[in-house]
């Protein structure tokens, strides 16, 4: 697990610089709203609570470690030991370094949405069709003008995205040579009749064949699913696997999604999970409706109001007025 510390320069007030410790990476998100949008925040210091004021802020750096603060030492060398020792990543979080009073901004979430896919085609085009359908920007790595790249250049390269979907589908079958169905195999073509007169009967063969090999995924997919799993993490990964197919083992806290025959059948479950990334999808359009029902409330509002008068002025009033 890594551990987040953050160095906080101000330009006003004491102590000048404050160190927070030992953060996750979710508090670490919420710090960093915190100050994007302008709200106070208390720092734990020495048991004391230090409000910080976000235009006091001259300077934020973030770094990384594998280990937690209580290796480093202990007081305010703890913290010139760490930012010493600790991965810079800064530029990771925010945009642009916060000083000078400047208010920085969060990085602002990518549209282009990486695609593995083996050579099923229809599930491609289908999930590029969802995608452009939210608004988004589907990067597919064959599309990609690729110069005198090599393809692990070109991936490097146009891997530049905010999350990745992985299309397993059964191109290929395998067997482990451990497994007990890989044995069983090799004892029954063991057991097979010798040829009679320079003629051999495959049938049986192929159809034991059949019942033990395993549907998998071709090997560039799943080198590609651990590629985009370590560089973006597994809450920005989500497997998207057909049929009865082998998953990879090892590769557990991914999310996987199940289709039977078309991606579109899983539409809802995919827009929830980028969603659940932080993608803003369909908020515009739901901000319409909401605006939509509310006009037509205060429409039904207003019609109510005039039956309401109508009603009280009972109908000789109103057979009057109409004369």
């Amino acid at each position: 697990m890594p551990y987040y510390h953050v160095k906080i320069r101000r330009k006003k007030g004491r102590p000048s610089v404050l160190y927070l410790f030992d953060l996750s990476k979710d508090r670490l998100m919420l710090f960093l709203r915190s100050a994007c949008h302008g709200q106070e925040f208390p720092v734990d210091q020495k048991g004391e609570f230090v409000w910080i004021v976000p235009r006091y802020i001259n300077e934020i750096r973030i770094v990384e470690t594998n280990k937690d603060s209580s290796s480093y030492g202990i007081g305010y060398m703890k913290g010139e030991e760490i930012f010493k020792k600790g991965k810079d990543v800064t530029e990771n979080f925010v945009a642009k370094p916060i000083e000078r009073g400047k208010k920085s901004l969060l990085k602002k979430k990518s549209k282009r949405i990486f695609i593995v896919h083996g050579k099923d085609r229809k599930s491609l085009n289908e999930l590029k069709g969802i995608l452009k359908g939210l608004k988004l920007t589907p990067i597919v790595l064959h599309e990609q003008p690729g110069g005198s790249r090599t393809i692990v250049e070109k991936l490097e390269k146009y891997s530049d995205v905010g999350y990745a979907f992985v299309i397993l589908t059964p191109d290929d079958t395998g067997i482990s040579r451990t497994d007990n169905t890989y044995l069983t195999l090799t004892e029954n073509l063991e057991k097979f009749p010798p040829p009679a007169y320079g003629r051999i009967d495959y049938r049986p063969m192929i159809a034991k064949l059949r019942e033990i090999l395993l549907l998998r995924a071709r090997q560039n997919v799943i080198l590609e699913f651990g590629y985009f799993m370590g560089l973006l993490g597994r809450d920005k990964v989500c497997c998207l696997y057909k049929g009865d197919i082998e998953l990879p083992s090892d590769m557990h806290g991914i999310v996987y999604i199940h289709f039977k025959e078309s991606i579109i059948e899983v539409r809802d479950k995919i827009v929830k999970e980028l969603k659940a990334a932080g993608y803003r999808i369909g908020v515009k359009k739901q901000r319409e409706e909401e605006k939509a029902r509310e006009k037509l409330e205060k429409i039904e509002k207003e019609a109510k109001k005039v039956l309401n008068a109508l009603e009280q002025m009972g109908p000789t009033k109103r057979n009057a007025e109409k004369l």
